[in-house]
């Protein structure tokens, strides 16, 4: 049987195909440098069966529209899920402009707040408004509520009058910092693990059935931009009571493979749970992260030399980082000693020297990973060779309007090395960082392939890269980083994991328009779109 479709968009997933089945119609992009290129594709029970085989009567047959391009299912590479989830039912600040914009939203959201629960936002970049941090006084609005307000890079926030009589006399933990004005007093902005270890821990966590729903809508959040896995930066408790829950007693609403990566900073580790997922086809745990440092937006992302534009400051190493480095050291060769992979947040150029300090040549090549990298100069660059850079091509976009005033015309040279590190030798695998930024990799790939930054202007256009070579960081380097060899390729033997493109990604003129999803496919399923009447 042969069914033909149009071209025409759905927001709801296509019936369930034949459990046995032929794609052809459209080409197939398979990850594959030596046969990029398929014209049908075999489907057996949520596997790829077959490439271009010869033709079979018995088997049902979809004829795919002729302009379609099909690639492996898009694998965000370092997303934040559970955080992400969250975000959904929080005051989103992304798109304010002025401190008036931002006074007067959390003053309108307090209006309908409910006695004794706190008001929390997220999204806020100083640079939107010409640079001027927020402070207490921006959260008047919100009355007597709590109140915490996000930088979009999490890496900061700034709390109100209520949050900080709860945090009271508290000593300001290692690698973060209360910033106080010229008489000692608190703002209200708290820098890294002043933001993490003082306030998150106050913050009332939602309710655990919230949070299994909001997973789920994350899932077909992931699957409308054509994903179908993920290596997300989650917490235990978070995999223990959603993800876990879900892939056990909700198995057919996980639409998005997730590859856990563990946030929690507790020592020793629970390694043997961590083994517990090895062999699911829907959850399984990667790795351990440990922060290197801050974030470039911040000034908090530790480099070599002071920013450009805050002449006594280097940013700051945190965690394990700001200990010792055989702390981090240890810490490494221990999560690689029981198989696990050591991922390893570096956004400064000094950071990442430090990570690569740390983690062992004879080791990092296999599993470790960097993430972000977006600064390094030309001695780290040469190391990074054989080595796992985990990069988000939308925060290039996004850092490209403050790092010209962060590094100066000098280090202009050291940001989001793209090109050189394929040149050297690295292994590209792209992300999102959801929910700082938007987890449609089409976004990610403009990015990457124009230079240009979210305001139009380039950007290092010297470091642009092919779509072919974005397609393959969001699929077959995405899998390989998170050490999953059934993901990211058309393949026999990989799971039927498909994006389906309605236009050609590799003909798009990216710089002024995206292609168009027509359909997102998990394990031979239609979950998002329509292939089939």
């Amino acid at each position: 049987m042969v069914y033909r479709i149009g071209a025409r968009l759905m927001l709801h997933a296509s019936p369930t195909l034949p459990a046995r089945v032929r794609l052809t119609g459209a080409r197939f992009w398979t990850a594959d440098p030596m046969n990029p290129w398929a014209a049908s594709v075999d489907i057996a029970d949520g596997r790829i069966t077959a490439v271009d085989a010869p033709p079979r009567p018995d088997l049902p047959t979809i004829t795919l529209p002729a302009t379609a391009v099909v690639t492996p299912g898009l694998i965000d590479a370092h997303i934040h899920l559970s955080l992400g989830g969250q975000t959904l039912n929080q005051l989103d600040l992304s798109t304010v402009h002025s401190r008036a914009e931002f006074e007067s939203r959390i003053e309108h959201a307090a209006r309908t707040l409910a006695p004794g629960r706190w008001l929390r936002a997220f999204g806020w970049n100083e640079s939107h408004w010409g640079g001027e941090r927020p402070t207490r006084a921006w959260l008047r609005g919100a009355g007597n509520a709590p109140c915490i307000a996000y930088r979009m890079d999490q890496h900061a926030c700034v709390v109100n009058d209520a949050v900080l009589a709860l945090i009271g006399a508290e000593p300001c933990p290692a690698g973060g910092e209360i910033v106080r004005d010229s008489t000692g007093a608190a703002t209200g902005l708290l820098l890294e693990q002043a933001a993490w270890r003082l306030v998150n821990p106050r913050v009332p966590i939602p309710t655990v059935e919230d949070r299994r729903a909001a997973l789920l809508a994350t899932f077909q959040h992931c699957n409308s931009f054509g994903i179908t896995a993920v290596g997300s930066m989650e917490y235990e408790s978070d995999l223990r009571d959603t993800h876990d829950y879900l892939r056990t007693n909700a198995r057919a609403a996980c639409t998005v493979r997730v590859i856990a990566t563990i946030l929690d900073r507790a020592w020793p580790v629970d390694f043997a749970w961590g083994r517990a997922f090895a062999n699911d086809e829907l959850l399984a745990i990667a790795g351990w992260k440990s922060f290197i440092d801050g974030t470039l937006g911040s000034r908090t992302a530790r480099m070599i030399a002071p920013y450009a534009d805050d002449a006594t400051n280097r940013g700051m190493l945190v965690e394990f980082a700001a200990e010792h480095p055989d702390r981090l050291r240890a810490w490494a060769r221990t999560v690689i000693a029981h198989g696990f992979s050591p991922s390893v947040h570096a956004i400064g150029d000094e950071a990442l020297r430090v990570a690569l300090d740390a983690i062992a040549p004879e080791d990092h090549a296999r599993i470790a990973r960097f993430e972000h990298c977006q600064t390094m100069d030309d001695a780290e660059l040469v190391r990074m060779h054989g080595r796992i850079a985990s990069m988000q091509p939308l925060h290039k976009a996004d850092d490209a309007r403050v790092a010209p005033a962060r590094l100066g015309d000098d280090r202009m040279h050291t940001f989001f090395r793209f090109r050189d590190l394929l040149s050297a030798g690295a292994r590209l695998a792209f992300g999102s960082d959801w929910p700082i930024v938007s987890c449609d990799p089409r976004l990610g790939i403009r990015a990457a392939v124009t230079g240009l930054d979210l305001n139009g202007t380039p950007c290092r256009t010297d470091q642009n890269l092919t779509v072919e070579e974005c397609l393959r960081a969001y699929t077959s380097g995405a899998a390989d980083a998170l050490r999953a060899p059934a993901l990211g390729r058309i393949a026999p033997g990989c799971h039927a994991d498909f994006c389906v493109f309605t236009d050609d990604p590799f003909a798009c003129h990216w710089a002024d328009t995206l292609p168009r999803i027509m359909a997102t496919i998990a394990a031979g399923t239609p979950v998002y779109g329509r292939i089939a009447p």
